[in-house]
């Protein structure tokens, strides 16, 4: 299987659109722990502002206002500024020069957890090129207060030596080891509930689209089914679904196209009896009369009209002999029982035989008949015995259907594209334009030749049409009412064979 036809399946679809929206969730919701639960707390505009541009300079003027006073003034000092940067979460804390807490702005929170800082540590940390932002001195403990230290200053007395040290930090966060314990276990379970919420969320999803499209399937089918045979199925992807939707339009529009075929043949079988019924009863009818007034006055009757009734008589059964025999015809051309006997033969010689054997018809109307075909035309390939009952039944259609002292023409030409024209022009009255495009079928009559009645069956030129198809042709008209028609196909000349030379070579 390759990778392309793996890719399609409704298996790895429906699998891969899991895996991604379970993807899609898991980032969203790694994106929210990110912003809301780990950032850090946000600032408003008038604490950022403090922290840039106003702590460090504040906290150097209470340090030097702190110098020489004793621990009680320094507590006071430190809660009076408190109270103003309580909005800040921030706190400053006084320590001597050995590191020991003296006061603090907040000293229920600070004092109580802070009890000294090393004095190495905040004589470094109150050097102006202490890295508060990249230093932390107990990267151990996150909530270590020296971590919290943004910035310390020097209490010095009248010599510049430094006395104590003022740091100013925000606010402690206060963990009891309880909630530092319980913190994974809730994010554990806060994502556990979140991927199976995901996955509920996402198998709803596919489930819907999934029966959306099987709904829509056992819909057509049922429509189908009741007899909507019309009813298709949209299928444009190439999964499972739409290859099964692909296969059931093409079953509905197979068994659309049988049954259509089924209905046309059974409208073509009562035809076909009803015209046959017709064709054979009219001949049928004349027989019997005129039979039984054979029966019933032959007696009566001088040996001349005796002779005509009887001849009367063979004309319908040869009429009705020719019935059959081009029904059979017909029914093998159709079944593609037919079997054509290719030759190659010259064209003329084979017109000139059948005008020979229409000479009688056409002299009994004054009509004359001609062929005309340059004797350069290069041989046939077909079966002859076939194009001349073509040619024949054209040329007696003509004859039959043209005015008094008409032509009837054959005319061969060369196309010079391997095949040879032949036409057969007659100067009747033409067929009328709306019988044109039925004249080929099976027993179609016009109003001309129903003027003449019970000289056509209708199915001379449907079986002209069937053989010149067989040759890989097709039989056309062109006529105009009262100027005459004109009736065209065409057939393959014989392959040249090589010269002697070409052979040998």
């Amino acid at each position: 299987m390759t990778w392309s036809r793996l890719t399609t399946t409704l298996h790895m679809r429906v699998t891969g659109l899991f895996l991604g929206l379970l993807v899609l969730v898991g980032g969203l919701y790694y994106v929210w722990m990110d912003r809301m639960v780990f950032a850090p707390p946000a600032q408003d505009a008038a604490e950022e502002y403090w922290y840039a541009e106003l702590a460090d300079a504040e906290i150097d003027s209470i340090a030097g206002l702190a110098a020489g006073l004793d621990q009680s003034d320094l507590a006071d000092l430190a809660r009076r500024y408190g109270d103003g940067i309580a909005g800040f979460d921030a706190e400053i804390v006084f320590f001597d020069a050995d590191g020991r807490a003296l006061a603090a702005s907040d000293p229920d929170s600070l004092l109580a957890a802070v009890g000294t800082v090393e004095a190495p540590l905040l004589v470094d940390m109150a050097a102006p090129d202490w890295p508060f932002d990249e230093v932390y001195p107990d990267p151990t403990n996150i909530d270590a207060y020296v971590n919290r230290i943004f910035y310390v200053a020097a209490v010095t007395d009248a010599s510049g030596e430094a006395t104590a040290y003022l740091a100013g930090s925000w606010r402690p966060i206060i963990f009891s080891e309880a909630d530092v314990a319980l913190d994974p276990r809730k994010l554990w379970l806060q994502a556990v509930m979140v991927g199976l919420l995901a996955s509920f969320a996402v198998g709803w999803v596919l489930m819907t689209w999934l029966t959306r499209r099987i709904q829509s399937l056992s819909g057509a089918v049922a429509d189908y089914a009741a007899g909507d045979l019309t009813r298709r199925v949209e299928a444009a992807s190439n999964d499972e679904i739409g290859q099964l939707g692909r296969s059931f339009n093409t079953m509905a529009a197979q068994l659309e196209t049988v049954i259509d075929d089924l209905s046309n043949k059974e409208l073509f079988q009562r035809q076909l009896i009803a015209n046959i019924s017709h064709d054979l009863r009219t001949p049928l009818a004349s027989l019997r009369g005129y039979i039984e007034t054979l029966i019933l006055r032959g007696d009566d009757m001088d040996r001349n009209e005796y002779r005509r009734y009887l001849g009367i008589v063979t004309d319908n059964l040869l009429h009705l002999d020719r019935l059959v025999d081009h029904l059979l015809q017909l029914s093998r051309l159709d079944s593609g029982q037919a079997r054509f006997q290719h030759e190659d033969f010259p064209l003329a010689e084979l017109a000139e035989g059948v005008l020979a054997r229409c000479t009688a018809p056409a002299e009994a109307k004054s009509i004359t008949i001609d062929c005309d075909c340059p004797d350069d035309l290069p041989m046939i390939h077909a079966d002859p015995l076939q194009i001349a009952q073509v040619m024949q039944n054209l040329i007696e259609n003509g004859i039959k259907f043209g005015r008094e002292g008409g032509e009837v023409l054959v005319i061969a030409r060369d196309r010079g594209d391997g095949t040879v024209e032949i036409a057969v022009r007659d100067d009747g009255p033409g067929i009328a334009l709306e019988d044109q495009p039925h004249i080929f079928e099976r027993f179609f009559v016009g109003d001309r030749s129903r003027s003449q009645k019970g000289q056509s069956s209708g199915l001379g030129l449907a079986i002209s049409a069937k053989i010149i198809q067989g040759h890989g042709s097709e039989l056309t008209v062109e006529s105009q009412p009262g100027h005459g028609a004109c009736f065209r196909f065409r057939l393959e000349v014989t392959a040249e064979e090589p010269l002697a030379d070409e052979a040998e070579a």
